[in-house]
């Protein structure tokens, strides 16, 4: 098994469900999975042995993420094609979450959030990147990692808290 065998064999399942938290839609999160590996590959002679992967790969994915003109990354609701897709969706969650409604309802808020805050929120919360990693990969200060963070959980908060009082 080659190095990048490995690579893909480890970080697959954390990148998939970094795609679905970004994309919302399961067709563009699996176009952007299958694009982001694809760089890697690519660009794998690039990469610094000396770093981190995880942090390389996921730099990727978001910068693909943040670019991309083509595919609907910035749709405001999860698109399922069949209730089956929906399931599988759903059994990809994490067991954390027992409450399937409220995760509805926070994945709903987190996916109606502008796409530079959503980025930095699902690396920094579901990803569990440390913020100056995050100002690495993004290429942006700390500072504005905080800020993004800042206004994200203000947003999140005051699309919950409407959404509760309707």
């Amino acid at each position: 098994m080659t190095d990048f065998e490995r690579y893909v064999a480890e970080y697959s399942r954390e990148l998939t469900r970094f795609c679905l938290k970004l994309c919302g839609d399961v067709h563009d999160a699996e176009d952007l999975f299958q694009d982001t590996w694809a760089r890697a590959l690519d660009k794998f002679d690039q990469y610094d042995q000396s770093s981190s992967f995880k942090s390389w790969l996921f730099t990727i994915c978001a910068n693909l993420f943040r670019n991309s003109k083509k595919l609907k990354y910035n749709s405001s609701k999860a698109v399922f094609s069949s209730k089956e897709e929906k399931e599988k969706f759903l059994n990809s969650i994490p067991d954390r979450e027992t409450d399937v409604d409220a995760y509805l309802d926070l994945h709903a808020a987190i996916l109606s959030l502008p796409k530079k805050h959503r980025l930095v929120l699902v690396l920094y919360y579901f990803r569990e990147f440390s913020q100056s990693e995050i100002a690495r990969m993004l290429d942006i200060p700390e500072g504005t990692v905080k800020s993004r963070l800042n206004t994200a959980k203000k947003l999140l908060k005051r699309r919950l808290y409407d959404e509760e009082t309707q």
